[in-house]
């Protein structure tokens, strides 16, 4: 029997449920810097108050003892969708992010998980629009299929029977030799069963037929499959000797995923969540006009937003082969940081390291040169919750301005409204003070706005670079 829900919507990213629509004793962080993706990092205020993160998905709400919640008066279980609060398409920055080649770093890089998807809870009613749980079902299986082609497919032990020439393989198969060649007066062909060792195992189907699903999924739902075409077709061409058949609920009770075949179980996990289309408890469940089940789960959208900005800038100067100006590396602060000081003297007390969002390098002549600095921030520039973080902020840019020594610096925000125009910057000079170290080149500062259209993405970075290469 299905259980009746009660799903709580209209809750965007970094926001106060002012409407107290979050049942009271919904398990929730302290502050904002304790938020549990699984919670849809929700946190509390002193006043009671709920408020939402960089965190949106769809999840169920539970108390500390990790209890569904349940309204006593109707029975129904609460649950949450956060949605984003400004003009973006999360799958298509998902998408084009994990088609980076510094992806892995990306999220090698990080405290905690750039996208989660809970595979162990129930599914969740939610509007036929919606197609979020289903999409990243589809683009994390995709990916989890990648790590096993790329690590070693399961083989299995099968037999083959063929009609050989003058040689022995295997076992002669005596009755069928008979039919096929003594009595035929091929006396020259000997029928044999041998054994060999196939890729094509109950598993590897499991995994063929849900690519092929995730392909009609990425389709349904806009997405080219060849804007996922570099990890898309590694699968395909992996899975190439394993045969395409019908998957049905059964298969599932007969897969070995335990001792050396373990590293199976989170991607047959995630095919069972593709197969499981808009059914509950049922993989083949059939769609329903109003409503459609997804699985749960959580993207972080302040890192999303960060990491999609430098891939649609990379993939803008891979195409510029005109261009001597390049993206500085991807930088990690436990690995590649760039350092503060000559020295590193952990005894001092200035910070030794830093981490740049967005570094531009002038090549001319052979040297490499940083030109421009951006720093990438989640949020509306001219909010008053974030008055309290513009300080840090403006230092943290301003210190890589001094340190790389470059004259052009600035953020780079979210576009607020749908339409704007994008053509022209919001352009300042530095207010640099004379003194013994005087720089008299003009130092400026700039924000800018990014806009997620399809027909747009590349319309920041050729904003960006014409503005560093002085065109603007």
């Amino acid at each position: 029997m299905k259980s009746k829900v009660r799903l709580i919507s209209g809750l965007k990213d970094w926001s106060r449920d002012y409407d107290r629509l979050i049942p009271k004793g919904t398990s929730a962080a302290k502050s904002m810097n304790g938020v549990i993706p699984k919670e849809m990092g929700l946190y509390i205020d002193d006043k009671g108050y709920f408020h939402t993160s960089g965190y949106v998905g769809v999840g169920w709400l539970k108390d500390y003892q990790g209890k569904s919640i349940v309204s006593p008066v109707t029975g129904e279980k609460a649950a949450l969708m956060v949605v984003p609060r400004f003009s973006m398409n999360p799958w298509e920055m998902l998408v084009r992010v994990m088609n980076d080649p510094e992806y892995e770093l990306y999220i090698s890089g990080m405290n905690g998980a750039l996208f989660e998807v809970y595979t162990e809870d129930e599914l969740i009613p939610v509007p036929n629009t919606e197609s979020g749980g289903e999409l990243l079902a589809a683009i994390s299986f995709v990916k989890e299929c990648e790590k096993i082609c790329k690590k070693h497919l399961r083989q299995a032990m099968a037999f083959k029977e063929e009609n050989f020439n003058g040689k022995v393989v295997g076992n002669i198969q005596v009755a069928k030799h008979i039919k096929k060649n003594i009595i035929q007066a091929r006396e020259d062909r000997i029928y044999c069963r041998y054994p060999v060792f196939t890729v094509d195992t109950l598993e590897n189907r499991i995994m063929k037929a849900a690519l092929l699903k995730a392909g009609r999924i990425f389709k349904q739902n806009g997405i080219a499959v060849r804007d996922i075409g570099r990890i898309y077709s590694y699968c395909e061409n992996s899975l190439k000797a394993v045969r395409t058949t019908v998957i049905s609920k059964s298969d599932f009770n007969r897969i070995n995923i335990s001792g050396f075949n373990s590293y199976y179980k989170g991607a047959m996990e995630l095919a069972k969540t593709v197969f499981l289309g808009n059914g509950v408890n049922n993989l083949f469940g059939e769609e329903n006009g109003e409503i459609k089940y997804v699985i749960p789960y959580s993207i972080n959208m302040e890192s999303l937003f960060e990491f999609y900005v430098r891939a649609i800038l990379k993939e803008y100067l891979r195409k510029d082969s005109e261009s001597r100006i390049v993206l500085d590396e991807y930088r990690m602060p436990q690995k590649n940081p760039l350092l503060t000081l000559k020295d590193s003297d952990q005894q001092a007390y200035l910070m030794n390291h830093y981490v740049p969002d967005i570094a531009l390098i002038d090549q001319e002549g052979g040297e490499n040169k940083y030109i421009a600095v951006f720093d990438v921030k989640y949020q509306n520039s001219m909010n008053s919750v974030y008055s309290e973080t513009r300080r840090h902020n403006s230092h943290q840019l301003l210190f890589y301005t001094l340190l790389l020594n470059v004259t052009r610096c600035g953020f780079i925000f979210p576009k607020q409204k749908t339409g704007e125009g994008l053509e022209s910057i919001e352009m300042y000079e530095l207010n640099i003070q004379p003194g013994d170290a005087m720089d008299l080149s003009d130092r400026e500062y700039t924000q800018w706005s990014a806009e997620f259209m399809p027909n747009s993405n590349n319309g920041l970075a050729e904003r960006i670079m014409r503005y560093v290469k002085g065109l603007t």
